[in-house]
């Protein structure tokens, strides 16, 4: 009886959950697979329209940036977000803010980040991302 009164808990807690949080989790999953270089789980999280926009102005459809990411080039080691803001429209959302980049024999960088999420199938999936270099001078 435990074991299925926790289980509903869980159900119920995970329809509760804000968008803004479940958009936030798929902005994390993404981040986590390239690191990992986990082609499953960026096909989980990148939708099927995706257009990535790379702060060097490289673009790439899904299957562009899968294979690159899992096959090495570029190899991430480490996003860390901060100043995000996400906004809900309807079955879209907008996250804004800033990433701190760690690529394999490269210093951290930073990139004012735009992304646009879409919800299908009950799950968030990034369909455009766009970074901008943060130079210092």
């Amino acid at each position: 009886m435990k074991r299925i009164l926790i289980s509903f808990l869980f159900v119920i807690a995970a329809i509760a959950a804000e968008p803004a949080d479940k958009v936030r989790e798929a902005a994390e999953g993404w981040t986590e697979a390239a690191v990992k270089q986990d082609k499953a789980g960026l096909e989980r999280f990148l939708a099927a329209d995706l257009q990535y926009a790379h702060a060097g102005g490289q673009t790439q459809d899904k299957q562009q940036y899968i294979t690159a990411v899992t096959s090495g080039a570029p190899r991430y080691e480490s996003f860390s977000f901060s100043g995000l803001t996400i906004r809900i429209y309807g079955r879209s959302a907008v996250l804004t803010g800033f990433v701190d980049v760690k690529m394999a024999g490269q210093t951290v960088f930073r990139v004012r980040t735009l992304q646009v999420y879409t919800e299908n199938h009950h799950a968030w999936q990034m369909a455009a991302h766009q970074s901008t270099r943060i130079t210092t001078r």
